[in-house]
């Protein structure tokens, strides 16, 4: 693949990397904020678009990884906030009216939502606390998880996610392989993991493990692989499996839950997990994430049963502010049927180009959220595992994402080219994008077939 250069000035954030690197791993707060040669440093952020501290502007499909679905500091969640901070506070740490509400709401909206817990921050917190109950409710210790997944920072599921393609083992048997330093052994060894939309693969693994087995785990819409579709009539068998074995079934809809319908994924593709973990979407930006599930489980959960679960900031008032603005703003699914036409035109267009100039690549979307890969079939994470184990860094992605930069358009470098439409983006901005794209694409032909 040929090599497309920067040419946008980036100079202020190398230079801010540099002194960064003096008082931070690497000079950036966590693995994904970081990407070769440096990653670009935000000044501000509004509606569709973002500004690094070069003055750049860019069309913006970053999104922080997934929140912003309504656009970066919105303003109706902006004033709810400020209304919250006049006359009600910052943090109570103690219960609170709006935590009722937006609790009953997930009542309301989300198909297993008979009780919710309130988490104070991202996606990984719900996510532990979701194994922990499932162990506690079928008395049994191992998790399934699908290869290409992932489920957080901590150790009950960090495993698989981009593994080593020499240590993955067969593609309808894939090894289990721990995903950071300092995990404990015993840890991982909990862990099982299988290859997504295979039934038989996992079948063999439920009829040999049922016994200890205790959750599966599950994003709907694997969007950590960029936008991986998982087939409905396998989710289905999950929840037949499931039901069979007395195995608890856990939806993973961090990026999926209200981004693309009100009620989840769940909602939309109409299979009910046992649980449910929310996060991104539901606040627009602000630090809230949920778990929400039946009562029988949830009911596991301290004060009421033995499961601990405590924290100084779940239900913060804050993201509960800006939780019950955002669903408010969402409920009516009139931002839905928007994003679901500007991410359905977004890949129809793409692919119209691809076809045309006959690309071993193809464009792929769930709602708002889209994904060019540069391969012809992705249905499970082994087609993409040679790409995605290259840390950011496969060379048509990066060609690509370079050649959206230097024409005004961000995404967040990432194991696929992944990019997430807001409601404030214009059907402009979306020409725009495309336009260029299809440049790109027919720049490069030769080397993309």
């Amino acid at each position: 693949m040929r090599e497309v250069p920067i040419r946008v000035n980036t100079e202020n954030s190398r230079r801010m990397l540099e002194e960064a690197r003096k008082f931070a791993p690497a000079g950036v707060q966590g693995d994904g904020r970081w990407y070769d040669p440096y990653p670009l440093f935000i000044s501000k952020a509004h509606g569709s678009r973002i500004w690094d501290v070069d003055s750049n502007e860019y069309i913006d499909y970053h999104a922080s990884y997934g929140p912003a679905v309504l656009g970066y500091n919105h303003p109706q969640i902006k004033d709810a906030i400020k209304e919250t901070l006049d006359n009600e506070g910052v943090l109570f740490a103690a219960p609170h009216p709006k935590e009722v509400e937006l609790t009953k709401l997930f009542a309301e909206l989300v198909p297993c939502a008979e009780k919710t817990v309130l988490c104070g921050g991202g996606g990984s917190d719900p996510m532990y606390h979701a194994v922990r109950v499932a162990r506690a409710y079928t008395g049994k210790t191992k998790v399934l998880k699908f290869e290409g997944g992932y489920h957080g920072w901590h150790d009950y599921l960090l495993a698989s996610v981009r593994p080593d393609p020499q240590k993955a083992g067969p593609a309808d048997a894939p090894h289990t392989v721990g995903g950071s330093s300092g995990a404990l052994q015993g840890t991982v060894d909990q862990i099982l993991v299988a290859p997504f939309n295979d039934e038989s693969a996992v079948e063999r693994i439920v009829e040999r493990e049922k016994d200890n087995l205790a959750a599966i785990v599950i994003e709907p819409v694997c969007h950590s692989a960029g936008c991986l579709i998982v087939k409905t009539e396998f989710l289905q068998f999950l929840r037949d499996i499931c039901d069979q074995y007395r195995i608890v079934l856990i939806f993973d809809e961090v990026i999926t839950g209200f981004r693309h319908h009100i009620g989840g994924a769940q909602a939309i593709l109409g299979i009910t997990p046992d649980l449910g973990v929310f996060g991104k979407a539901m606040a627009n930006g602000y630090a809230i994430s949920a778990l929400a599930g039946k009562n029988d489980i949830m009911s596991l959960f301290a004060p009421e049963g033995p499961v601990f679960m405590s924290g100084t900031y779940m239900g913060h008032l804050l993201g509960v502010t800006a939780a019950l603005k955002t669903l408010e703003i969402l409920k009516d699914g009139a931002v839905h049927r928007r994003l679901w036409d500007m991410g359905n035109r977004m890949s129809g267009e793409l692919n119209a180009v691809i076809d045309e100039l006959e690309l071993d690549a193809y464009c792929v979307n769930f709602g708002s959220i889209w994904c060019l890969y540069f391969t012809r079939h992705v249905e499970n994470h082994r087609d993409i595992i040679e790409m995605s184990a290259q840390h950011k860094g496969y060379p048509k992605d990066v060609a690509y994402r370079n050649t959206l930069l230097n024409n005004g358009i961000y995404i967040q470098p990432y194991y696929t080219s992944r990019g997430f439409i807001s409601a404030a983006h214009s059907d402009q901005e979306i020409d725009k994008t495309i336009d260029i794209t299809r440049d790109f694409l027919t720049a490069h032909k030769d080397d993309l077939r």
